[in-house]
């Protein structure tokens, strides 16, 4: 359930940025918007779960 949410989040902060981005008028292509937000939340979830598993481990 949680990735469902994880994409789901992806996909809202794609459309506002993909909106912000035309007001100020700056477009950008929707794909890269949405590779940058892949790579930021789903990378930076699986940096925490590293650090947290690295944090256990070390016990």
């Amino acid at each position: 359930m949680t990735i469902i949410r994880l994409w789901l989040l992806v996909l809202i902060m794609t459309g506002i940025s993909w909106v912000i981005m035309k007001l100020i008028r700056k477009p950008m292509h929707i794909g890269l918007i949405f590779l940058f937000w892949i790579v930021a939340i789903l990378g930076s979830t699986a940096l925490l779960y590293m650090v947290s598993v690295w944090f256990v481990s070390s016990q």
